[in-house]
């Protein structure tokens, strides 16, 4: 359903929402590939997903937007669990280009609400990321994109996992792409350079998602980017390949003070293993992360 969807741009029609209205004419987020919105829906407010198609895009480019679009809407729509952001169906009716329609979350990435709130929970909320990642790979499902800017927080301050537009399913994730789409400084070697692996194709796995969740605890526990000393992602992409990785955070990375506790900080390392198959599954860092790390918290 998913790969004919994606060949042919239909989407079930069950999946179509009326009487979305959008709350003001700009939006309130840019993304690479989107623009956000805010909007009311059945009493609700929403957010308006819009992918950005320009008519000066080469008919090509034009397919693969619409193609991530198709792809992103029908693996969204199956996911239903409390650390995932819950999509509620496409609105065709606003913009000419179709919108994907999730709750709008009042407190934004987590990024920005523990830079506001404070770091005492931090260790809760990487805890829930995990949840939803094994979640994800329950269901064959592989993120593809994690990472601070793509977490989100809800009301209750509990982690939403959200941008399913690089997601895939394992059985459709070998692809072959001259350009990898995705966010270098979260991206395990693998993806960066297929053959120091032994690939011989693009191929994004459960493990590059483990080693991008590593990432994202360091992102978390810092409040900067990985790597945020060195300015391009080119030569942050040299530095992963040729095995380096990010410092273990301390209290001058950042506004977390002191720095990562010593059993978070052997996860992490062992979560961006330069050996993709040496990485621990995400059921092990749950475990992990109950036993050592959150504790009785959780």
């Amino acid at each position: 359903m998913i790969r004919l969807s994606e060949i042919c741009h239909i989407l079930p029609s069950s999946l179509f929402l009326a009487g979305v209205d959008v709350l003001g004419n700009d939006a309130t987020y840019w993304g690479s590939f989107s623009n956000v919105y805010r909007a009311s829906y059945l009493g609700q407010t929403v957010a308006l997903k819009r992918m950005r198609v320009f008519e000066s895009d080469t008919e090509a480019a034009q397919f693969k937007i619409r193609q991530k679009f198709c792809r992103e809407a029908l693996v969204w729509q199956h996911l239903k669990h409390p650390n995932v952001l819950p999509f509620i169906g496409i609105d065709p009716e606003n913009f000419e280009s179709l919108c994907i329609v999730p709750p709008w979350m009042e407190n934004g990435t987590a990024l920005s609400y523990l830079k506001l709130n404070g770091y005492n929970d931090v260790d809760i909320m990487l805890y829930g990321i995990g949840q939803g990642l094994a979640y994800l790979h329950s269901l064959e499902v592989i993120h593809g994109d994690l990472r601070g800017a793509n977490i989100l927080v809800d009301d209750d301050g509990n982690a939403r996992i959200a941008d399913f537009g690089l997601a895939v399913l394992t059985d459709m994730s070998t692809q072959t792409s001259s350009t990898y789409p995705g966010s270098v400084r979260w991206m395990a070697p693998e993806l960066l350079y297929p053959a120091s692996q032994g690939y011989d194709k693009f191929q994004r796995t459960r493990s590059s998602d483990v080693y991008s969740f590593a990432c994202v605890c360091v992102e978390l526990y810092t409040g900067l980017v990985p790597f945020s000393d060195i300015r391009y992602d080119a030569t942050v992409a040299l530095k992963v390949v040729a095995g380096e990785r990010p410092g273990r955070p301390t209290w001058d990375d950042g506004p977390r003070k002191g720095r990562m506790p010593s059993a978070l900080w052997t996860l992490v390392q062992s979560c961006w293993s330069q050996v993709c198959n040496q990485r621990p599954s995400v059921t092990t860092i749950i475990k992990y992360f109950k036993r050592d790390i959150v504790k009785g918290r959780c």
